[in-house]
């Protein structure tokens, strides 16, 4: 009899889950937000690094100060007259600043006049800048007279530099130079730019200023090589060669043209300063000469009329 077989009885499939994939995509955390506000906070950082290396370390100290000399003091003039200087500003501040000059004291009662353009100057740290300052006595003027200058910073008001003006009035000037003239001078030239100084007859201009171009031999030292013979010059303010010569000219002129200009009109004993361009001085082209491309100012002191 054949055996009644029974089936096992399947279990029933688990049910596939009715979802869809949009579902479980939905059911997960949304990180979007974090990652924002960790760009965000990437971007913050690096800002607040980047405008910390544009600002000066707060543990360095800026300091200003303010040196300030004459090329040539104790000028000669006539009563009614007037006299040149040549001022030389030093910053030793620790930042580049801006220096006014103006008139502390006056007890000679002169006339004083700063270079125009040049009544505040801007200096770098550690360098120098030469500035001209006129000065004109008073026709009832007497004996030795003097005058203060001051020089201010503009970053520390505090910080002044002073120099005295010393003047002799009880002086005669001889003749007034001519175009055409011949004339011995001494003079001192310093270049426009940091007042280094390339040459001179004038020995109190060796033995009292210390600022020299490169190249220059400081004269006081062996060996000693000074030559402060006064400069011969004809023809002042008489053209180059090459150039017509007006009437009053019988040869051509032999000095810078800014510099031989200047001298026309100055008497016998006076000082004053020029400022020169390098186009009026050795040229433009700092190849052409060792001077070249250089605006240069010159204290000149007429001799006589040779």
């Amino acid at each position: 009899m054949a055996k009644r077989v029974r089936r096992k009885k399947s279990r029933p499939k688990a049910a596939i889950p009715n979802y869809r994939e949009e579902g479980v995509k939905a059911s997960r955390p949304d990180t979007r937000p974090a990652l924002i506000a960790l760009f965000l906070v990437i971007l913050l950082i690096g800002s607040a690094l980047y405008f910390t290396s544009m600002v000066e370390d707060s543990s360095v100290v800026v300091e200003y100060g303010v040196n300030a000399e004459l090329l040539t003091n104790n000028h000669n003039t006539e009563p009614g007259q007037d006299t040149d200087f040549v001022l030389v500003i030093t910053n030793t501040g620790s930042i580049a600043d801006t220096f006014d000059i103006g008139v502390k004291s006056n007890d000679g009662g002169f006339s004083i006049t700063i270079e125009e353009g040049y009544e505040s100057i801007v200096v770098d740290k550690n360098k120098r800048k030469p500035v001209i300052v006129n000065v004109k006595t008073s026709s009832s003027a007497t004996g030795l007279l003097y005058a203060h200058l001051e020089i201010k910073s503009r970053g520390d008001g505090t910080k002044t530099a002073e120099v005295k003006l010393d003047v002799n009035t009880d002086y005669e000037f001889g003749n007034q130079t001519s175009r055409g003239d011949s004339v011995s001078l001494h003079y001192a030239g310093i270049l426009a730019k940091n007042g280094n100084l390339f040459d001179s007859s004038m020995e109190y201009v060796w033995d009292n200023y210390g600022y020299l171009k490169s190249g220059v031999t400081d004269p006081r030292l062996p060996p000693q090589n000074r030559v402060l013979d006064p400069l011969k010059s004809d023809h002042v303010g008489c053209p180059s060669p090459g150039q017509p010569l007006p009437e009053e000219c019988d040869g051509n002129g032999g000095l810078i043209g800014g510099f031989g200009t200047k001298i026309v009109g100055m008497y016998e004993g006076q000082s004053l300063s020029v400022r020169i361009p390098a186009k009026d001085a050795y040229g433009e082209n700092p190849d052409g000469h060792n001077l070249g491309g250089e605006d240069l100012i010159f204290v000149i002191k007429i001799i006589s009329i040779d």
